[in-house]
């Protein structure tokens, strides 16, 4: 029998199951604040009752949110596996990006 090399090793022994972890629920919570970004600015496109969207502001909110922190955290727990500076980045690029003015 012979010894595992470190990359076998951290493939066995689930060592990126924290990164993983980590990256889901980073990545989940970036993509929801998109989500409620983008549904809350296009929500009330319709106009609604009376020409008001308020109501359908509101909904696209919390509907879009919510479909942004599940797609998020999936996708964050499985890119994050093994690319937990990459999923780091992603979201600073984008909370950069809300800062600025330019999402």
């Amino acid at each position: 029998m012979r010894e595992l090399t470190t990359v076998e090793v951290d493939d066995v022994s689930g060592a990126g199951l924290m990164d993983a972890l980590y990256s889901g629920i980073l990545l989940g919570a970036t993509a929801g604040a998109a989500g409620a970004i983008i549904g809350g600015k296009h929500g009330g496109d319709g106009g609604g009752l009376l020409g008001v969207g308020s109501i359908g502001q509101g909904v696209g909110m919390i509907v879009a949110g919510a479909i942004g922190v599940a797609a998020g955290s999936v996708a964050g727990g499985l890119y994050g596996f093994n690319h937990r500076d990459q999923v780091e980045k992603i979201s600073m690029d984008f909370y950069k990006s809300v800062v600025n003015g330019t999402f």
